[in-house]
């Protein structure tokens, strides 16, 4: 009972976030899903612990639905009239796959800050100048998966 209602609240969050392009809040799942607030919470927290979702440290709202990033960072993506964010390049890039949607991602060089897009239509990715760095080997992200 609680792996389905587990599964439910995840499909549930992830669809508000992609209608939406915000992270729901708890208490808006609950309404969404007519579940008590407490349930959608241990849910919440059950998949934290399983590495699914990523919660915020102190409110405990949700901070990464991975590929997708609740707060402003430094990888946006442009659909159409939203902007989401990836906590990094690859959850980004990851966005724009998982939309299935010409976008354009702006971010900037960590080296220099100099502004830099990717730009995606018909599924393919449009020449770009720049290096994609992953400065932590992809075994190790979850080690601090917020810094990584």
């Amino acid at each position: 009972m609680t792996e389905h209602f587990d599964t439910r609240v995840r499909l549930e969050l992830y669809r508000e976030f992609v209608r939406t392009a915000h992270a729901p809040t708890t208490e808006g799942l609950a309404g969404l899903m007519q579940a008590p607030t407490d349930d959608i919470r241990a849910a919440l927290e059950r998949l934290a612990a399983a590495k699914v979702i990523v919660l915020q440290p102190e409110s405990r709202e949700i901070l990464m639905a991975n590929p997708l990033c609740a707060v402003p960072a430094p990888y946006r993506v442009r659909v159409e009239d939203r902007s989401y964010f990836g906590s990094c390049v690859w959850d980004a890039l990851g966005v724009i796959a998982m939309l299935q949607s010409d976008a354009v991602l702006d971010t900037s060089c960590a080296c220099c800050g100099e502004a830099m897009s990717i730009s995606v239509s018909g599924g393919q990715v449009a020449p770009a100048h720049g290096t994609i760095h992953f400065g932590i080997p992809a075994k190790r992200w979850w080690e601090n998966i917020v810094f990584t």
